[in-house]
Parts: structure tokens; sequence; C-alpha cells
């Protein structure tokens, strides 16, 4: 073999990963990744994420960035990933408690199988899983066969010891530790140095020592070092069996007593190397993946960071340029006129009242923040009056203008006319064009479609929202993406005059050809209302609230910072104290070195480098010594320190001494809001310490009030009236605490037995069945085992059987429909609900339960929202709606206004819509945020 010796480390999310500097291969390379192993473990490794559609996505993203650093640094010519094809294989005809004990696999994780097989396909791997065999036995075949030429040598990722046996010349094992996080490499002399086994004596240590994880028995009482010391002695298991005798003790007495056991277990240890395989190596040829198709697989799980890793921004479908018929640039011919002197303003001032649509130009994430570069125009055609010298295709003209004109006083009657509410336009993204026309001092009104929402109501789960995109989706001529045009970060780059004016023509005569046809899906699928009358309202109204923004006293932030700063150092020497010597805190090495070698705590877990310290671990050795609840709330308060009081610092816009938050409403698939710039629905409130960053929220204005309202267990009132659950329904008309009345028909017991225990695992299953939790998650909430968490759930579904029969029939729905609707009639559609593939349909099964609860939770407060502005509108209030947080809205408030402001708040908020259970709103005032609540 030909090596080169190096250290192979990369970053999998923010964790380092490193091998212990084994030789890695050259000549034709050929990967084989253990696909089960590794994705399971990855699921493990990594916290539970999801992407806006509700689909877990933790161990997709952490196989994805071994994979990428796998490439990277290995650059094979073959790949193959080998997956277990069944439960049942060859192994369970003679030992059918194999891998018996082990869990069911959690959903969270069985979802994310199929779309890790779509994810290889648009990597361009091959994939391969036989009926009867497990990836172990298709992986032992592909390297029997690279050990038989001398054309390959390979590479197997697996997180399973049993691989070992699989290590050769040709053959380097890849083992994951620490999840999937590190990675350690075999070969047979590092295989004798860490074992002083050779490859094909790792199934005599499995016969020996048996493996729990896959329900092996081995040898009772015979561990890891007893086995390595009959082996080192004897050799193998036949030769460990032919002298038990020769063994002291009662460990001879085991060996001789389960010698059939042992023969077993290294047989079923065993990785059978003869599977049929219906393919050559050379069929495993790596050419690439084609950076399209990952693009869109990117965008559907949005992996962001991924996407700019590989610089895949700009391409795939609905974001590449490229048609059938040639460019986009091609497909789409439009006039376009550059209006940047008095004479070309002249001319759009005399086609205004023409004009249909229009596109506002901002270049930057954030609208707050972003460049204005101008305004296209759409004007349609007059064709009685117009000639071919002024009309193209018989469809009209654009008329571009730049903002260095648009700002000038020839455009006054321009500005004018975007100000005047007595017209009646179409666009894309309304509330981004408001937002970033405020800031020039440029108004917006007048705005009557906005082709950005409609694409989103008609299917929140697409990814491609862009222009291009939804231009692609409804079969219109194709239109280039941003990207295409201006490039990406450090090449982004206008482009010349001429080509500017003609790709703004292009989008704003793309809006104008998608309206009628967006128009007509919304009309077609029901959500002609929800459009009018809800999200294109909401849009003008989120750009109100956010141009107002939310005063920051940024003194009271600074003396914050400088409180958490004084007892962060407080915290630090009470450790110190604890453990009588100084060292770094922040130091993994150094705070394992003093658990557990200086203060001897239990290991619980340990990495290739040493001692993990993660809060897993701290959490588990919390009750052992006084110094670990210091390091917890250490950590807490270094993140508030630098995410909270740090970030928030440089987010207070200047001019304004306030944040203005950007709410994204095409983000999340249940029509929940979203917010960037800064995200203020993620501040931490669970911590007295995280809720007082709350304080540094004031009034703008001396003498006013801010006012909160908060909806009560919204959710599980929405969920009491789709179910029609009696006890649910009655519980909420009774004014009962909704989790003492879960834990006392649970549990069995009156109101007064009920312990903070049961309502805190009853709040956690309430909860969790809007969620649609399985007993995975909830044990991991609860802390508890998933065969209690599972009877938990049961149970609930006993009491609750309206719940249960809901949860029945929204599926059942959903297969006959192929989509589930909330209360206002938003769509989300499920086509994977009638997959054949277990998973797929599972996953689909659970967003179907859950859509109709969440999306219309998210409808109501949406609702309330326009009813509210609309409401202090009429009556003159001066109060402002500032922000919207999950299920509560805050506001500023004069002092004569708080009675009334209080009482219209509850009212309108209380009927925004009619339930078979009362909605309750909690109403607050306070001189800051925190105080009201």
């Amino acid at each position: 073999m030909f090596f080169s010796k190096v250290l192979l480390c990369y970053h999998g999310g923010s964790r380092k990963v490193c091998t212990n500097g084994v030789s890695l291969l050259s000549k034709s390379k050929l990967i084989v990744i253990d696909g089960n192993g590794i994705a399971y473990r990855a699921f493990f490794a990594l916290p539970l994420l999801s992407n806006s559609k509700g689909l877990h996505t933790n161990a997709l993203y952490g196989f994805t960035t071994m994979l990428l650093k796998l490439m990277e640094d290995y650059k094979p010519t073959h790949f193959l990933v080998a997956f277990d094809a069944g439960k049942q294989t060859f192994r369970h005809q003679g030992y059918a408690e194999y891998k018996g004990t082990r869990d069911k696999t959690p959903p969270e994780l069985s979802e994310q199988f199929p779309v890790l097989r779509e994810l290889l396909t648009s990597f361009g791997i091959r994939q391969y899983e036989l009926e009867g065999f497990e990836a172990d036995d298709i992986i032992g075949t592909v390297t029997k066969l690279v050990d038989a030429g001398d054309e390959y040598e390979a590479l197997v990722v697996t997180g399973d010891k049993d691989m070992l046996q699989l290590a050769s010349e040709k053959v380097n094992i890849a083992l994951t530790r620490k999840g999937i996080s590190e990675i350690e490499l075999f070969d047979p002399a590092h295989i004798d140095k860490q074992y002083g086994l050779q490859p094909h004596q790792i199934v005599d240590l499995k016969g020996l020592m048996g493996d729990a994880s896959d329900n092996i028995p081995g040898i009772p009482g015979v561990g890891e070092k007893t086995a390595l010391k009959l082996l080192h002695e004897y050799g193998s298991v036949e030769k460990v069996l032919e002298h038990a005798a020769e063994i002291k003790g009662k460990m001879g007495e085991k060996v001789a007593a389960h010698a059939d056991d042992a023969r077993m277990s290294k047989e079923l240890a065993t990785i059978h190397r003869e599977v049929p395989l219906d393919f050559p190596l050379s069929e495993l040829v790596y050419g690439g993946y084609d950076k399209g198709q990952l693009a869109d697989a990117f965008r559907k799980l949005e992996f962001k960071s991924l996407l700019e890793r590989l610089d895949l921004y700009g391409v795939g479908s609905g974001e590449s340029g490229e048609t059938e018929g040639g460019t986009a640039a091609e497909a789409v011919q439009v006039e376009s006129l550059w209006t940047a002197d008095a004479a070309g303003l002249s001319k759009l001032i005399q086609a205004l009242p023409a004009v249909t649509a229009l596109h506002v130009e901002a270049i930057g994430d954030n609208p707050h923040t972003s460049e204005l570069l101008g305004i296209a125009f759409y004007a349609a055609a007059d064709s009685s009056q117009s000639s071919d010298e002024d009309s193209v295709l018989n469809e009209g003209k654009v008329y571009y203008v730049p903002y260095e004109a648009l700002a000038s006083s020839d455009a006054a009657p321009v500005r004018e006319w975007l100000a005047s509410k007595d017209k009646s336009i179409h666009v894309y993204d309304v509330h981004r064009a408001i937002i970033a026309l405020y800031w020039r001092e440029i108004e917006l009104h007048g705005v009557a479609f906005d082709a950005l929402l409609a694409g989103y109501l008609l299917d929140p789960t697409e990814s491609a929202l862009t222009l291009s995109g939804l231009t692609s989706r409804y079969g219109l001529p194709a239109l280039q993406a941003d990207e295409d045009v201006f490039g990406k970060g450090a090449k982004f780059k206008l482009p010349e005059r001429d080509a500017l004016c003609a790709f703004m023509g292009r989008k704003a005569a793309a809006v104008h050809r998608l309206t009628p046809k967006l128009e007509e899906a919304l009309e077609t699928s029901s959500m002609h209302q929800l459009f009018y009358e809800l999200e294109l309202p909401l849009a003008v109204v989120l750009a109100s609230m956010e141009r107002k923004g939310i005063q920051v006293d940024k003194e009271e932030l600074q003396a914050y910072g400088a409180e958490l700063g004084k007892r962060i150092e407080e915290i630090i020497q009470n450790v110190y104290a604890a453990v009588g010597m100084e060292f770094n805190v922040n130091s993994p090495k150094q705070l394992g070195e003093i658990l557990f070698d200086k203060l001897q705590l239990p290991v619980v877990k340990k990495t290739k480098t040493g001692y993990s310290t993660d809060a897993e671990v701290l959490e588990k050795l919390e009750p052992y010594h006084p110094m670990i609840g210091h390091i917890l709330l250490y950590r807490t308060l270094a993140k508030l320190q630098s995410t909270y009081v740090e970030g928030l610092l440089k987010e207070v816009r200047p001019g304004t001494g306030k944040v203005h938050t950007y709410y994204r409403q095409t983000i999340a698939a249940t029509g929940r809001l979203s917010s960037q710039f800064p995200n203020l629905q993620n501040i931490p409130i669970r911590l007295e310490e995280g809720r007082k960053i709350r304080k540094v929220f004031v009034p703008s204005q001396p003498g006013w009030r801010i006012v909160t309202a908060d909806y009560s267990q919204i959710e599980l009132r929405v969920l009491a009236h789709i179910s029609q659950d009696e006890k649910l329904i009655e519980a909420f008309r009774d004014n009962m605490d909704i989790h003492t009345k879960t834990a006392m028909d649970v549990f069995g017991v009156s109101e007064d037995a009920v312990d903070s225990n049961m309502r805190r695992q009853a709040k956690a299953v309430n909860f969790g069945i809007v969620y649609g939790i399985s007993d995975y998650g909830l044990s991991q909430n609860l802390h508890i085992t998933r065969k209690d968490a599972a009877r938990f759930i049961e149970q609930y579904f006993a009491v609750f059987q309206g719940v249960r029969q809901y949860m029945d029939d929204i599926v059942k729905s959903a297969r006959l429909d192929g989509y589930v609707t909330t209360l206002l009639n938003r769509r989300r559609y499920l086509p994977e609900i009638t997959a054949s593939n277990f998973n797929l349909r599972s996953f689909a099964e659970r967003t179907a339960m859950n859509t109709p609860i969440q999306g219309t939770a998210a409808d109501i407060i949406k609702l309330a929202m326009v009813q509210l502005d609309k409401r202090m509108l009429e009556e003159g209030v001066r109060s402002r709606m500032l922000l919207q947080v999950h299920d509560e809205l805050v506001f500023e408030v004069p002092e004569e206004e708080v009675d009334l402001m209080k009482a219209m708040i509850a009212e309108v908020m209380e009927s925004a819509l009619k339930l078979d259970v009362p909605l309750k709103v909690d109403v607050d005032d306070g001189v800051n945020w925190y105080e009201a609540k």
C-alpha cells in the first residue's frame, strides 16, 4: 500500500474531529460507510434539530458533515454506503434473540432514513442493501473483493468495533468515537497495539465477552479485560474452551459451562463475506456530485451553512438560470427603460396610471440595513395607443428607476404615487419592500397582491419561493436567480447598467405574469380569504411594528452586562474554592483532570483526547460535587453575556436607539412567524438571569408603559376544540389548570394529591401531544425510560379518548385528501402520507396530527394582530404594537391609555376566533418588558 502519514481533523457541527495519525489511503480509494451505524451515532451525538417543516435533521446534518470531510481529506475514487435491509437476517434463524434487547428506533431518527437515502442520491453516491443481510455483511463482502485484487484500497467508516475484523493491508477501519465527532483509524498494526490481537481475533474477543448492544451473550462475567487476557494466552475461543480446565477458579467453571454460548457468540459476531452482490467494484466509481441536485437537497433540509460552505447558492431547481431553450435572460423578453434623468422620469410619470406591478430591489438579508438599488415599474400596454416601438410582445414596458434618481426632486410625483392608497398594484414581498423604502423616507401603499405570500400559502414546504423559483413552478418563462446576476458574498458585484435594467425589468414582468396564476390557485385551494384578510394585511402590520422598533436602555443593558460579569467572576472563585486550586474553567482538558483525576468522580464518557465534560456529563455528575453546579451556572451566564448582552448591543440602531427586528412570514410550514436581526423570540426566559434581559426593553417615551398580552395554553385549547374531547373541553370551560387536570386523570388521583412532579410530567405530555412527541422524545424531556414514557402516553390516550380519535381521523383525512388544514383553511400538503416507506409515512402522519393545532394557534394570534391594528386605528389611540413573541404581544402605551388598551387587547384577542372553549389572555403592564410579566 502507498500510505501518507497525516492527522485528520475536522469540525462536525462545533466539534473537532481528529484521527490518531494512522496512515491514510492512496491508490484507487474506495470508501465504504456503514449507513445505519453512522446515522444512528450522528442522531445521538447531536441535539434534536429540525427544519421549519418539522422534519428532524440532526442525523442528516451529522452524516453530511462527516461525508463532506471524508471527501475533502480522502478524495475517494469509489464510494458505497451500505444499509441494513430489514430487522430479520440469517442470524435470527440460529438465534432468535439476536439484537432482541435493542430499543425500538426513535421515530425522530426513523423519519430521517428515507431522506438520507435521497441525500446520498443527490451526492451521487451508490447505496446498497440486501434482504436477509446486514450492512456489515455487505461491507465484509466488498472488502474481501478489495483484498483479493490489487486495484483498490478501502476505508470502512463505522461505529462498530466488530468491523475491526475486516482490517488488512488494503483495508483500514475508521472507527467513530464520541458519537461521530472523532475518528480513530485502525490497520492491523494499530489493532495489535491497542488490543494485542490480529484482526481475525476480534470475533474471538466478542465470542468471549459478548456484546450487549446486539444481545450476544458471550460468557457471563467475562469483560474485555478478561477476554483479552484469555486470548493473549490461548489465541481463540476454541483454544480457550479446550483449556477451560486450566483456568483457575470460578472463571474456568463459567468457561466450561457456557462453551456453547461462546461458540455461538463468535459465530454471530463473524461478518458474513459471501453476500451475493449484483455489482462489481468498478460500478462504485464516484464522479462527484451534481451541484444543482445537492443544492436543492440542502435547501429542503435548510442546511444554509452547507450551502454557503460549498458555494451552492444560485444553483439548483428554481435557482439556476438554465432552461431547456437557453438561459433565463433569453427566455424573458420585455422592454426595460433606464429612467435616471428628468426626461426618463417624465415618461414614467406619464405611465404611472398604467402601472400594475413593481419590484423593489434591496441588497442584503436584513431589509432594515439593506442597500436600496431602485424600483422597476411594470406598465401594462394600451393596445389602442401603443405601437411596436412602445410595446414588446404586446405586454407593456418596464421603467427602472435607480435609487439616486428616485430620491431626486424630479421624482417627487413618483414618490407621491408610491405613497398613495388610491391604486392597486402587485409586488413580490411587500413587507420587505415597505421596510427598505421606509428607511429612505419613501412610503409604499396600495399593494393589492404579494406573489411571495401567495406562493408560500400555496405550498409552505417549498424552499424555492424566490421569484425565479415561483416562475419555474408555475410554468412561466425562466428568470435568473439573483446570485447568477450579482454573485454572492465576496463575489458580489453590480452588473453594468443595461444588464441591471434588463434584469429588474424581467423581475417586474414576472410579478405581473405570476399574479393571475397565483390568484387562481388561491381560489381553487380555498385560501383566497386567508390571503386577503389575514396574510396580506398582516405583512403591512408587521412592517409597521418593525419600523417603530422597541427602545433599548443601553445603560441598563451595559449595567446588566457588568452585573453578569461580576457574577461570573464570583462563580469562578466559588469553583476554585470548591476544588482548592485555580484552573482554566473554559478548558475541557483541565476541567476533566480536576473532576476525574483530582476529585475522583465517576467517568461518564471519555473521548480520544481525554474526559468528556459536556453538559450531559456535568448534569449527571451534579449530585456528586457542589463544584459541578457552579460550572453549569457559569456556562449559562457566560452565554447570556456573549449572546444576549454583547449581541444585543450590536443590534441597537444608532439613529433610533431601538432594535428593529425583522419578522419572516414565509419560513415556518405551520404559519408561525420567525424573528431575525435580532431574534427576539429566542431570549431565554426559563432562568431568572435570562428573564432579566427583558428589563432593558422600555417605552420610547417618558411616562409610557409596556403592556404584554399572552395567550394561555392556546395550542391545548385549539386541541380541545378540534378533538372535541369532553374532558379537555370541561377542564377549560371550568377554568381548571389543565396540567393538574391531566395529572389527576392520568394518575387517577384527586386534585390535592397532584404533586409538582406529577404536574411537570403531565405538562410535558400535554405539550408533547401537540407536537406529536414519541416515547423517545418524552423520555428525553422527563429523563425517564422509553418504556415509562410509552406507558405514560398510552395512559394519556386512554383518558383523553377524543384526542386519540382526532389523531386517527386526521391521518385518515390526510390520506384521502393529501393535505390537512387549519381552522382558517391554511393548507399543508403531505405527499408522503401514502408512501410505502414506513418512515416517510410516519413523519407525514405526525405532521398531519400537529399541523392543524399549531397552525390554527399561529393563525389566531395573527388574526388578533390584524384586528388589533384596525381597532387601534379606529379608536385613535397613541399606543403602539411593537412585538410578537410566540403567543405574546408587546405594546408601548401612554399612561392615560393603559386601562383602555388592556381591556381592548383582552377583548380582541379573546374573541379573535370563536372556539368551543374560551380563549384566555393574560394582560399585564410595567415600566419595562420584564416588569410587565
